[in-house]
């Protein structure tokens, strides 16, 4: 993992790489840090339903010959694997693959097994969704399920063996405060069931923020992505009849899934706030160096929605 400095880092790579209008573009003020976990390249094609239910990031170490066992996952599960290489066995169609380092895969709702077969150990994050509110947390928590009847899968350990989570993030979607509604998956509001669409070749990333308190991102667009905020409050604000609107305020312990849409965030009280943020549909190239990973993510240039002046 990866610490990247904040602010000044950010503004400078902004000027130069998106040749930002100081007229009329907002960058981020305050003080942030982040720490970067990984950016990996989407191999196939596939979406992702994120409905109101717990959601959880978490990094894992799975040692050579490490199991979690076959596990039943009651949303879509994304799995990326930054180091080494796992195997990934559906019970859905009896399926295999090996995934090896810098690729990630959508595994749809269904059982299913990760194994480190070869002699290295292996660093993979997974983003898990749909889950019981308060339940397990995914893959090292709780006993494994029977083997399903596929030729050629061995029956794995009753429980989860060498491999261990660390950094996890758990948020629920539908909790946070929304007064712009009518959006539904193409905009702000994310009360409802959002689905994202990932593109086979494009990159996804995960990455920790620590925003001190007063810190404003500015007004800007991101691609599609999934928010955990684990620590303080944050507001989205958009511009809506000529004016500034606080569209949505998330606490800590809740999450938030958004498309491509003009807003700026902002760190409400005087605690810092914690968030995870998974990245999906960047393009496939080394990231730009702004903020870390997340470069690409998040365009800066954006100018204030008309008559929408900056809050901070």
């Amino acid at each position: 993992m990866r610490k990247v400095p904040g602010l000044s880092t950010v503004f400078a790579a902004v000027a130069v790489l998106f040749t930002v209008n100081a007229a009329s573009a907002t960058p981020p003020t305050g003080q942030f840090s982040a720490t970067d976990h990984g950016r990996v390249q989407q191999a196939t094609s596939a979406t992702v339903t994120i409905p109101a239910a717990d959601n959880v990031s978490s990094n894992y170490a799975i040692a050579p010959g490490g199991d979690t066992g076959w596990r039943t996952g009651p949303g879509d599960s994304v799995i990326a694997v930054f180091k080494g290489a796992v195997a990934i066995e559906q019970a859905k169609g009896c399926s295999s693959q090996e995934l090896a380092a810098g690729k990630a895969v959508v595994v749809p709702a269904g059982k299913f097994r990760l194994h480190n077969a070869s002699s290295e150990p292996a660093e993979i994050s997974g983003v898990f969704f749909n889950l019981p509110i308060g339940g397990p947390s995914p893959l090292v928590e709780g006993q494994a399920d029977p083997a399903p009847a596929c030729a050629g899968f061995a029956a794995a350990a009753a429980g989860p063996t060498g491999i261990s989570a660390t950094d996890s993030a758990r948020g629920s979607t539908g909790t946070g405060t929304y007064s712009i509604h009518g959006h539904g998956v193409g905009g702000a509001n994310t009360a409802g069931t959002v689905v994202h669409s990932l593109e086979a070749g494009k990159d996804l990333f995960v990455v920790t923020y620590t925003f001190e308190p007063g810190t404003s991102t500015g007004w800007l667009v991101h691609t599609d992505e999934m928010a955990i905020l684990t620590r303080g409050t944050v507001a989205i604000w958009e511009g809506k009849d000529g004016k500034c609107e606080k569209s949505e305020e998330y606490h800590a312990g809740q999450a938030w899934a958004h498309k491509p849409h003009k807003h700026m965030a902002t760190v409400e009280g005087n605690e810092t706030a914690v968030l995870r943020i998974i990245g999906f549909n960047m393009r496939h190239a080394d990231p730009l160096p702004v903020a870390g990973s997340s470069g690409d993510h998040v365009d800066f240039t954006q100018a204030p929605p008309a008559d929408c002046p900056r809050l901070r």
